[in-house]
């Protein structure tokens, strides 16, 4: 027998090629191609165990001078790893050296001998493809630095493929910052619907629908073996029969991989934070109540891609999650509500009541659950702390006043009506504000919001009913004829209704706003309230009520490409509903649309039907504007009148204008009336700065004259 000091390590020949093909594998056509298209000489291939890694590498060098290695953790030693690497690559290279196993263990003579004579005969070998499957289970260190050496040092004419599942470090990051290394991740490696379906009709021997591919593909998140493990359970599933998710196989699957792998103190963590969709080593350290929680997580996240990270901490991989949650509940079912429990004092206390509530609802605290859906308002989607609301047994009393709130962002006001009970406290008294607004009674709707504005004055920021108080005071004092007075009040509450979060009341003030701004004659400001009132509704329509008179300012200011859509108005409280179809009637009125002039008269009138009209819509039917006919078309100057515009930005007066422009005084005051009028301006300074503002409007062409 060879002495031991002489003797080489056997190696056993399987690992020195890649696995044969099976027949259900998916060929993986598309990443192939990115293989092809690659020009770094390093490949990283980092995704959790049974993401298709050895599949997708053994396709690509099925055609190619190859050298593969099966790394093994019962051959982790620097022996074991670098006589299997020299022998992968003898086949193709006569010059690599074969030391005995001792010399291979002995760590400055593999650095100083070994693995520069490797790297010398690979620089002549012409192109070959190096692949280390398996890179995650070497743990020794010399064996990791011996690795990372060969890898930064390797000829470009070699082409290095490493496949982990775990993290990987060593020499990445300065290969990746060289431009050396390309990278495929587990995003990279889901399987898309087509592959899907191949591989599930593949293994479950039958065709499979793109319906049932495509829901299977969801519930495991693109993972090529839980896909393969539900394929071969389609196999013997009866007719019509729901396949349980995860299949048993699954469990089995992550038992044995993961499970079974880690220490008990790691295992007790990962079931006890299942519960937790985001991890991170506080949350884990209080929710689980382990010592060491922070440590083993990190330790964990460092030996596995199945923690991957995120921006705010860890998440678990979704299907190995659902198995730990169906662990966690057989081994130790009396934990699970307390868990749930402490998770939602937790996210409670960092500001994140939406997670909080559903802990606490799978806690079995339905009073909890719903206090704290309730501190989502006013920033929470109305539809979905309706929902919330309807599912508990019994509501505190301060529900009633968000649920009636909730009904009138979702444009329910009836509902609405019926959601409120109890004593007229602020926040009830604020939605019936709003409330009498939609039924067209102004003077109950002044009424209930100056008694939550005189009642309730609470220092700092202002609640969402007092905001909600404040727009509907505003509203209605816009019909009542005090637009000047309002609009700077309603542009305050509209923006600190968007801070909060309570998207429908800032609507609703700037769209008040909107027609407080067309009745003083600030045609401007109000295209500017239009469209953004225009632009917060469009970003998620089922938030908040419609802006009738915005949607109506802006047609009209469009009317030369958009017909007045009087017929499409969204039907809304009566008086804004009444204003947007008299506002369309008088941006038709130049154009001598009779037809549509009186369908808008007609519409805005029956809109009213039995209501007080108010002082400004009263003028407003007789045709009598309180600044004239609003022109909402953008203000388009003749080459005289930038001339006068641009004369006003200087020192002169109208007769030394009138000099320099060769023309009369009275004409030159004509054409300061014009710009005033086209601009909205109120005096000289005034039209100087709107018609800077407005640039592209007014036009840029020569004048006639010299100013």
């Amino acid at each position: 027998m060879t002495a031991p000091r002489t003797r080489s390590a056997v190696v056993v020949r399987t690992r020195l090629r890649p696995p044969p093909p099976h027949p259900d594998d998916v060929r993986r056509a598309r990443l192939l191609a990115r293989l092809d298209a690659v020009s770094e000489p390093v490949i990283l291939v980092a995704a959790p165990r049974g993401a298709g890694k050895t599949v997708l590498l053994a396709q690509w060098v099925a055609s190619r001078r190859c050298a593969w290695v099966s790394l093994s953790s019962h051959d982790d030693t620097p022996a074991g790893v670098w006589s299997a690497v020299l022998e992968s690559v003898r086949p193709y290279c006569a010059d690599v050296p074969a030391p005995p196993a001792a010399l291979l263990d002995d760590e400055p003579t593999l650095f100083t001998e070994i693995i520069p004579e490797l790297l010398n005969a690979l620089a002549s070998t012409g192109s070959l493809a190096l692949v280390l499957d398996g890179l995650d289970v070497v743990e020794h260190p010399v064996t990791r630095a011996a690795l990372d050496e060969f890898v930064r040092r390797a000829p470009d004419t070699v082409r290095v493929l490493l496949a982990t599942a775990r993290p990987p470090s060593g020499p990445i990051a300065s290969l990746r910052a060289a431009g050396r290394l390309a990278e495929f991740t587990e995003e990279d490696l889901r399987l898309d619907l087509a592959e899907t379906r191949q591989l599930l009709s593949a293994t479950a021997g039958c065709p499979v629908d793109r319906a049932e591919a495509a829901a299977l593909r969801h519930g495991y998140a693109g993972w090529a073996t839980g896909l393969r493990l539900a394929g071969m359970a389609l196999r013997n599933q009866p007719l019509g029969a729901a396949l349980p998710h995860p299949v048993p196989s699954v469990e089995d699957f992550f038992r044995a991989e993961v499970l079974e792998r880690v220490t008990s103190r790691q295992r007790r963590l990962l079931l006890y934070s299942s519960v937790l969709t985001e991890l991170t080593p506080e949350r884990c350290a209080e929710v689980t109540a382990l010592p060491a929680a922070g440590e083993t997580l990190n330790a964990l996240a460092e030996s596995s891609l199945l923690l991957r990270r995120t921006r705010a901490g860890l998440r678990c991989h979704p299907v190995l999650r659902l198995v730990l949650s169906s662990v966690l509940t057989a081994e130790q079912p009396d934990a699970v509500a307390a868990l749930h429990a402490r998770a939602a004092t937790r996210l409670r206390q960092e500001g994140d009541p939406d997670a909080a509530y559903e802990h606490a609802r799978m806690a079995g605290l339905p009073d909890v659950a719903i206090r704290t859906a309730l501190e989502t308002w006013p920033a929470a989607h109305p539809r979905t702390l309706l929902a919330r609301l309807d599912e508990a047994p019994t509501m505190p009393a301060e529900a009633h006043a968000i649920a009636a709130a909730a009904e009138l962002a979702c444009g329910h006001p009836a509902r609405a009506a019926t959601r409120l009970a109890g004593p007229d406290d602020g926040p009830a008294l604020a939605v019936r504000a709003w409330l009498a607004l939609q039924r067209g009674d102004l003077a109950t709707a002044q009424c209930a919001a100056t008694r939550v504005i005189t009642a309730h004055r609470p220092a700092g920021a202002r609640p969402w009913w007092l905001l909600m108080a404040h727009a509907a005071l505003g509203t209605a004092g816009v019909w009542e004829g005090r637009a000047a007075g309002v609009v700077d009040q309603l542009a305050v509450t509209a923006r600190d209704a968007d801070g909060l979060g309570y998207r429908d009341v800032s609507v609703r003030a700037l769209d008040a706003r909107t027609a407080g701004l067309l009745l003083t004659g600030d045609t401007t400001a109000a295209l500017a309230s239009a469209t953004q009132a225009a632009a917060l509704h469009e970003l998620d329509p089922t938030r908040c009520a419609a802006p009738v008179v915005a949607v109506a300012c802006l047609a009209a200011a469009d009317r030369g490409r958009t017909a007045p859509p009087t017929a499409a108005l969204v039907p809304a409280a009566p008086h804004a509903e009444a204003f947007s179809a008299l506002l369309h009637a008088h941006s038709t009125s130049t154009s001598g649309d009779a037809r549509h002039r009186r369908r808008a008269h007609a519409q805005a009138r029956a809109a009213l039907a039995g209501l007080r009209y108010g002082p400004v819509l009263a003028a407003l039917f007789e045709e009598q504007w309180p600044c004239g006919v609003p022109d909402l078309r953008p203000a388009v100057l003749s080459d005289r009148e930038r001339a006068v515009l641009r004369a006003l930005s200087g020192p002169l007066t109208l007769r030394e204008i009138a000099a320099e422009l060769h023309v009369s005084h009275n004409t030159v005051k004509t054409h300061v009336r014009s710009v005033f009028r086209k601009l909205g301006a109120h005096d000289r300074a005034d039209a100087v700065s709107r018609g800077a503002a407005a640039g592209s409007a007014t036009g840029h062409a020569t004048p006639t004259g010299g100013a």
